[in-house]
């Protein structure tokens, strides 16, 4: 009789891979909502394990007090303010297109001559930057009235989008809290490494998703309310200024200056340069100093330390050039929800090559 175990091996593991193949892109429209729900539910399983002995074990209903919990308390007040940043926002672009549809070379002029007037440049390259702006304020205003209109459905298609990839971020989370020990049980028996290299991986993606989650929606809260707080005080909206500057701050390096630099612009054609002055303070020391450059790396330490057995290997979540790039790129391919995704992803990259290096130690050159 013919031994065909070699043969079924191999036709399994074409099997295997075509099984994964197709699940992939079955379920391609939704990875993006299932992974930011796993992200979610990673971030607080600690608290629907320590739910669960308060409901008798029950785990439905753990998981249904901890998905409304997280919708509640996150999930929610986000979606708000990305809704109302946007409507905002949309209002504020239809009333520049307007007023940039009313001006000419003469009124353009005028308006860069002004602001010019107050920046540390010679008279003779003044009037060579107003020749020029002269010479091209045509092309300049189609270009920001076409910038305006491209920003506008963009804002307006990311909300709509938005919406629909909460709902099933929502669904999903659900059974993350009442099947993940299940999923992970089941990850663990089909993986071909050691159950030590599984919870090595498993351990420091559940750490990573606390730490970057935390750490982003509270830099964005404190960047927010400071903001709101010393808008009010200077006689502005705060709470639209405190929103637009939470949700930005979610983009690192430029985020919030997104939206105090042109409130400093618009100050100073007003000439209120006593509010422009404090704003662009509070923007580049207060914001982008001290919240961004010192509460930031002391909030990601302090998290990453409370964590039992996670703080090993967390200080990529506190390397800033992999965070900003990452960032930046999961923007680019995911759109908002990329500012989670970005950072985490390359994290776990990462995370592998550690486990490579360690199960592979004895035969890497280290000379």
């Amino acid at each position: 009789m013919r031994d065909n175990r070699p043969y079924e091996e191999g036709f399994l593991m074409i099997l295997l891979v075509l099984a994964i193949t197709v699940i992939i892109w079955l379920f391609f429209p939704f990875l993006e909502a299932l992974f930011f729900a796993m992200i979610l539910a990673t971030a607080s399983y600690k608290g629907y394990q320590k739910l669960l002995p308060k409901l008798n074990h029950s785990e439905t209903s753990a998981a249904l007090i901890m998905s409304v919990a997280v919708f509640v308390g996150v999930i929610a007040p986000v979606t708000y303010l990305l809704v109302e940043v946007s409507l905002q926002v949309g209002g504020l672009m239809n009333h520049a297109q307007t007023w940039l549809g009313q001006q000419n070379a003469e009124s353009l002029t005028k308006l860069n001559q002004s602001i010019l007037g107050y920046l540390p440049m010679s008279e003779s390259t003044q009037a060579d930057v107003l020749a020029q702006l002269r010479d091209n304020s045509q092309k300049i205003i189609g270009f920001v009235q076409n910038a305006t209109v491209f920003l506008l459905e963009g804002v307006l298609g990311t909300t709509s989008s938005f919406i629909t990839f909460i709902g099933l971020s929502v669904f999903a989370l659900f059974f993350f809290y009442r099947d993940g020990h299940r999923i992970a049980h089941h990850i663990k028996i089909l993986s071909p490494l050691e159950n030590y290299y599984d919870l090595m991986i498993m351990n420091r993606f559940a750490s990573l998703s606390t730490v970057l989650t935390l750490s982003v929606v509270g830099i964005a809260f404190v960047q927010g309310f400071s903001f709101a707080i010393i808008s009010w005080v200077l006689g502005l909206p705060g709470l639209f200024i405190g929103m637009a500057i939470a949700v930005t701050s979610f983009i690192p390096v430029v985020g919030a200056a997104l939206v105090w630099i042109p409130i400093v612009i618009y100050s100073l054609i007003q000439g209120e340069y006593v509010t422009a002055a404090i704003i662009t303070f509070w923007g580049v020391v207060i914001t982008g100093f001290v919240i961004d450059n010192i509460l930031r790396p002391i909030m990601i330490n302090r998290l990453s330390k409370s964590l039992s057995g996670g703080g090993e290997g967390l200080e990529v979540a506190n390397h800033t050039l992999i965070t900003v790039l990452s960032t930046f790129a999961g923007l680019l391919h995911f759109g908002v929800i990329g500012l989670f995704f970005g950072p985490v992803i390359a994290a776990m990259a990462i995370t592998i090559f550690d486990v490579y290096e360690h199960k592979n130690s004895h035969s890497l050159d280290r000379s």
